[in-house]
């Protein structure tokens, strides 16, 4: 009948026995941690990182490539190269999805002036289901001076064809319309222009689309976020204050 309270007093004072063990030790270990991180602390106060004796140097090639890329002889052989693969190497692939019309004498006037622009900025990211109001309100303007901006073709130009895929879905005016289900009867689209140019998405810093521009001399004025062309004009306008974008946004919501 004794041996339960005997072996409930053994296993007591053994637990009693262990926390005092463990209360011994508990002291030493925190000590020695703290000493340690007061050594390494001690260690980082006295370390100093080599100096970089090229760091002038780095700093003055940084200035001048900066000054170089900002020289108006650079900018102009920019833009050189930029006509010359826009009227060359990529000419047969600009539009490649419109019928080519037989050019008017004279090039329609706009509302906008030629000191203006207004660029929607997207990518094959943005649903084409978004991309294509966009365009509609873009034709409906008839201003040869709001221009959609792709920064490059959807595939590089490896597969021209499945950026030409991508140009013919968006342009067409019912996106409903099937060409491969009905060929003999085409899908009508809008003749919209397309601009493939990843400069002018450095020039505004671009990096989220769908996006909208309106430059009007020095100024530029963005706005981001995917709602109607017409209501994204209507914020820049609260503070561009143009008469222009007045008419325009009049426009494309049909009135005069």
């Amino acid at each position: 009948m004794m041996k339960l309270p005997l072996l409930l007093l053994i296993l007591v004072a053994g637990s009693c026995l262990a926390q005092a063990r463990a209360d011994e030790t508990m002291p030493f270990r925190l000590n020695n941690l703290s000493s340690i991180m007061e050594r390494a602390r001690e260690d980082a106060q006295q370390m100093k990182l080599p100096t970089n004796k090229h760091a002038d140097k780095g700093q003055k090639a940084a200035l001048q490539t900066t000054d170089t890329f900002h020289s108006p002889e650079f900018q102009k052989q920019l833009q050189c190269e930029q006509q010359r693969l826009e009227q060359g190497v990529f000419k047969a692939y600009a539009q490649p999805w419109t019928r080519q019309k037989q050019k008017p004498t004279q090039e329609p006037s706009g509302i906008l002036p030629a000191t203006e622009k207004i660029y929607l900025f997207f990518s094959s990211s943005v649903p084409e289901a978004t991309i294509q109001p966009y365009i509609a309100a873009i034709a409906g303007t008839g201003d040869p001076n709001v221009i959609p901006v792709l920064r490059g073709f959807l595939k590089g130009l490896a597969d021209m064809k499945a950026s030409a895929e991508f140009f013919k879905r968006i342009l067409k005016k019912d996106p409903d319309c099937r060409d491969e289900i009905h060929p003999q009867k085409i899908c009508q689209r809008f003749q919209v222009g397309i601009k493939v140019n990843p400069l002018l998405f450095t020039q505004y810093g671009i990096t989220r689309v769908p996006a909208v521009v309106y430059a009007r001399q020095t100024d530029a004025f963005i706005i981001q976020g995917d709602a109607g062309l017409d209501f994204l004009l209507e914020r820049i306008n609260q503070e561009a204050k143009s008469t222009t974008l007045v008419s325009l946004i009049k426009t494309m919501r049909g009135r005069k």
